[in-house]
């Protein structure tokens, strides 16, 4: 059997059979290592506790659960994890971590809180807020034109 090397959050859930709606639902969730061992833990857990289910009726639980969780438990530890790296991706990385969703829209942030534009508390407090209403861009664009 030959191994495939697989780089990708979206390449490593397509080799799990995960494919179109529920693929692309999974990857708006699963932005990191992190969450796709969560994801894992996830399975594992509910294999257990209710023996085989159905792919759709997984990702639909999952969906659930991560809404459920928050991606920081707070804002200080938003704060640390940001003011822990110094790279612009990753720093995007952050905030897709904060959104739930991966988004190249996410690097117009940097610069607003680097210029002070917006405060990180605040930030946070509206990413929060709007993260589970509105997409990543509707929530940029609400940030940018009612509290900047």
């Amino acid at each position: 059997m030959v191994g495939i090397k697989v780089d990708t959050v979206r390449g490593v859930l397509s080799e799990l059979g995960f494919k179109g709606k529920m693929l692309s639902d999974l990857c708006d969730l699963i932005v990191d290592e992190e969450t796709l061992y969560t994801f894992y833990k996830f399975v594992l857990r509910n294999d257990e506790e209710e023996g085989r289910v159905t792919s759709l009726l997984l990702v639909h639980k999952f969906k659930k659960f991560m809404h459920d969780k928050q991606s920081f438990a707070d804002y200080h530890e938003f704060i640390e994890a940001y003011n822990s790296v110094h790279e612009v991706f990753e720093k995007k990385k952050v905030l897709e971590r904060l959104f739930r969703s991966e988004s190249n829209d996410l690097i117009k942030i940097i610069p607003w809180l680097n210029l002070e534009m917006i405060s990180y508390k605040k930030l946070y407090q509206l990413i929060v807020r709007y993260r589970s209403q509105y997409s990543v861009r509707d929530s940029l664009f609400l940030i940018e034109t009612l509290h900047m």
